[in-house]
């Protein structure tokens, strides 16, 4: 890497800078303070990535070039067999959750769908002078007995 810090208006030097870096968070040589460090000023930033200073932080450390290009490719190889990046899943926590939410969810409608059709029964049993327990008869006996 050279020695200037790339000036990142312009769009090579941009395109570049960002490769390389990319490179060196791939091929894992950005060391754990600096990663630390970096996490928190990305956190601290929750409107927009600020990928001018982890762009300068990361290319301000020195970095033996041979080994960076034989990590690198041994990260692309990794990738490659893996298939690409892969997207983890939801994890347990928040399946439990989706499931508790979706029974929640169903218990509620099942209430609501009962308390429906109690009350339309009971509406039937008094407007329209309707016997309900004489239905119960018939219904056993459609199944027989």
């Amino acid at each position: 890497m050279s020695e200037t810090p790339p000036d990142l208006t312009e769009a090579e030097q941009t395109l570049r800078a960002v490769s390389d870096v990319s490179l060196r968070l791939m091929a894992g040589c950005v060391s754990k303070p600096k990663l630390a460090q970096l996490r928190i000023t990305v956190a601290e930033n929750t409107d927009e990535y600020p990928w001018q200073t982890v762009t300068q932080a990361v290319l301000s450390e020195e970095v033996d070039q041979q080994r960076l290009v034989q990590q690198g490719l041994v990260a692309h190889r990794d990738w490659i067999l893996r298939g690409g990046r892969t997207a983890k899943g939801p994890s347990i926590t928040r399946r439990a959750k989706g499931l508790l939410a979706r029974l929640v969810a169903q218990l509620i409608f099942a209430v609501i769908f009962t308390t429906i059709i109690l009350v339309a029964l009971v509406i039937l049993q008094i407007k329209l002078d309707w016997d309900l327990y004489a239905v119960w008869p018939w219904i056993r006996s459609l199944f027989g007995k």
